[in-house]
């Protein structure tokens, strides 16, 4: 039997004749279970000794179909987390730690959709705010892969900066690695909509999205409000998406956290960048 038909299977004999009622219309938790594995599928970190997938997978769904699921959520969730751990298991993935599942409500998403984001989470470690949500629509293909919404807050141009200038962001900072031997890390978008710009990094933290209030702000289409986020990690260099609609890609592998390096092109949405690193 199939992953996903033994997981109606058992979650419709979990809650007896109450899954005809509440599953008659509306959002299908088949449709869940297939975001879960799309997502795993999308979202592989290779690492030293195995390929990584996500271990938390949160579902952001409308107020009305939380109140269908309230009877069962813990059931729901319990055998979602069996689909992810028996996908992992058939594929030859692992995962950081135990695979959980979480719900959250909100009240702009419609009816019948949801929003699924996944990150990996170490056993007790501290467990960080997920980013802003991103709107889909049903039928989900590989999720995240939706338009963003119209409602999104209109996205103000970064000014590229004069060469040999620094940024605010750059004053009295100490950092490790290449940026205290004199090396400032530089985005310079190749292609899309900011191609020709330049974006100074910070040193410790950057994210990249829509938004006016991320450090960098773009104007692509395809970006998401909170995209992604660049990190200092002594003297590498390491992207992470944060649940972002149309993720992000390096040396053209899709990604969900990987190192960069100079001269690696970074595709965020729909805009290229080329790593730099400058003054050295």
């Amino acid at each position: 039997m199939s992953i996903l038909r033994d997981f109606e299977k058992r979650l419709e004999g979990a809650v007896e004749g109450f899954f005809a009622r509440a599953f008659r219309s509306g959002l299908q938790p088949v449709e869940m279970a297939k975001a879960v594995q799309r997502y795993q599928a999308d979202y592989q970190h290779v690492g030293v000794d195995a390929v990584y997938v996500p271990n938390v997978y949160r579902f952001t769904l409308s107020e009305q179909d939380l109140q269908r699921f309230s009877g069962f959520t813990r059931s729901l969730q319990r055998e979602l987390a069996d689909v992810a751990r028996r996908t992992a298991d058939d594929k030859g993935w692992r995962t950081q730690g135990p695979i959980r599942i979480e719900f959250e409500r909100n009240d702009e998403i419609r009816v019948g959709t949801f929003e699924l984001r996944g990150k990996s989470e170490a056993p007790g470690a501290r467990r960080q705010p997920s980013p802003p949500a991103q709107q889909p629509s049903p039928p989900a293909p590989a999720q995240p892969a939706h338009a963003q919404p119209a409602q999104a807050q209109p996205a103000q141009a970064q000014p590229a900066p004069t060469a040999g200038t620094n940024s605010p962001s750059d004053d009295g900072a100490a950092a490790a690695g290449p940026a205290a031997a004199g090396h400032k890390p530089i985005l310079r978008a190749v292609e899309g909509s900011d191609a020709g710009k330049l974006f100074p990094l910070n040193p410790g933290s950057t994210v990249l999205g829509r938004l006016p209030e991320c450090e960098i702000t773009l104007t692509g289409a395809a970006v998401s409000r909170r995209h992604a986020r660049i990190q200092q990690e002594g003297d590498r260099w390491t992207i992470t998406d944060l649940g972002s609609t149309n993720g992000i890609r390096v040396n053209g592998h899709g990604v969900q956290v990987s190192e960069i390096k100079p001269g690696d092109r970074v595709e965020v949405g729909d805009i290229t960048f080329s790593f730099l690193l400058s003054g050295g």
